[in-house]
C-alpha cells in the first residue's frame, strides 16, 4: 500500500478514536459512581454508598472523598475519615472545607494566621445564610474559640439568626444564655424555657437539651420542674447506651440537680 499524507491522517484518527471512546466511558462511569455515592449517602444507605464512593474517590472525585470520609467517621475510623475529608477540602469541595474549619475551631494549638483564616471562612458561610455556620459563629463568642474574647451579645446575634432557620442546637445554646445571663439585658427566663422546650421536643432523648431546659426552669424559679427535668437528664447520662457520657459529665449534671434541690438557680459568669 502506498501511504499518502491523507491515508496517514486517517490511520491516526482511527487509532485515536478507540482511546477517546475509552476515556469517555471511564469518565461516564466515574460520574455515575459519584452521583450514586451522594444519592445513597443522603438517604442514609451508607453500605451501598460506600461502594460507589470508594470507586469515585479512587478516581480523585473530591465530593466522593468527602462522603467516604464521613462514612469512615461514622464507622469509628477517625484518622482515615479525616484524611479523606482534608484531601477533599484541599481540592476545594465546600462541605469538606466547612468540616475542616470546624476542626480548626476545636483544635487547641492553632497559630494566629490559621485562626484568623478559619473565623473569616466560617463568617463568610454564616453571612451567606448557612444556619450551621451561624451556630458555630455563636460558639466562637460563647466559648471563646480561637482565643476570641467571650461575648454573649455577639453569640446571641449569631444564634438568633440560626434559630430563625430552625436550628435546634442554636435554640439550646441561646436558651442557655437567656437562662444564665443575669444582671444583663440578655436575661430572659421565659424565652429560655420556650426555646429549650422546642429543642427538647425535637430531641427528647438529648440529656444536654434537658439540662438546658432544667436550667431555664430554675432561672424562672420553677424548681420542681427543674428537678424533674434534671433527673431525666441525669438518668439518660447514666444509662449504659449513652455515648460520650463520662463520669465528669454525670458529676456536672448531679451538681446542677443538687442546686435545684436547694432552690438555687445555676450561676455562670458568661461575661468573664
Amino acid at each position: 500500500m502506498i501511504f499518502s499524507l491523507k491515508n496517514l491522517s486517517a490511520l491516526k484518527v482511527a487509532a485515536v478514536a478507540p482511546l477517546c471512546l475509552l476515556l469517555l466511558v471511564a469518565c461516564g462511569e466515574a460520574k455515575k459512581h459519584s452521583r450514586l455515592c451522594e444519592t445513597h449517602f443522603n438517604t442514609d444507605s451508607f453500605k451501598i454508598a460506600q461502594k460507589h464512593c470508594q470507586k469515585a474517590a479512587d478516581d480523585g472525585d473530591s465530593a466522593s472523598q468527602y462522603f467516604l470520609g464521613m462514612i469512615y467517621l461514622r464507622q469509628g475510623q477517625r484518622q482515615e475519615g479525616r484524611e479523606l475529608i482534608e484531601r477533599s477540602a484541599e481540592a476545594g469541595f465546600q462541605k469538606a472545607i466547612f468540616h475542616s474549619t470546624v476542626w480548626t475551631f476545636l483544635s487547641k494549638d492553632v497559630d494566629d494566621a490559621t485562626a484568623t483564616k478559619a473565623i473569616q471562612q466560617m463568617q463568610e458561610y454564616a453571612e451567606a445564610g448557612d444556619d450551621v455556620a451561624q451556630f458555630w459563629m455563636g460558639n466562637v463568642f460563647l466559648f471563646g474559640y480561637m482565643e476570641q474574647k467571650r461575648s454573649p451579645n455577639e453569640a446571641t446575634y449569631w444564634y438568633q439568626l440560626s434559630v430563625e432557620q430552625g436550628n435546634h442546637r442554636s435554640m439550646n445554646n441561646l436558651a442557655w444564655i437567656k437562662a444564665l445571663a443575669r444582671d444583663s439585658d440578655l436575661f430572659d427566663p421565659n424565652g429560655a424555657i420556650a426555646l429549650a422546650k422546642k429543642a427538647v421536643k425535637k430531641h427528647p432523648k438529648s440529656h444536654g437539651y434537658l439540662d438546658t431546659l432544667a436550667a431555664a426552669y430554675a432561672a424562672n424559679n420553677d424548681f420542681n420542674a427543674a428537678i424533674t427535668t434534671q433527673e431525666q437528664a441525669l438518668s439518660l447520662a447514666q444509662s449504659d447506651d449513652c455515648e460520650h457520657c463520662s463520669e465528669h459529665l454525670i458529676k456536672y449534671y448531679q451538681e446542677h440537680l443538687d442546686r435545684y434541690r436547694q432552690q438555687k438557680p445555676l450561676e455562670d459568669d458568661l461575661f468573664k
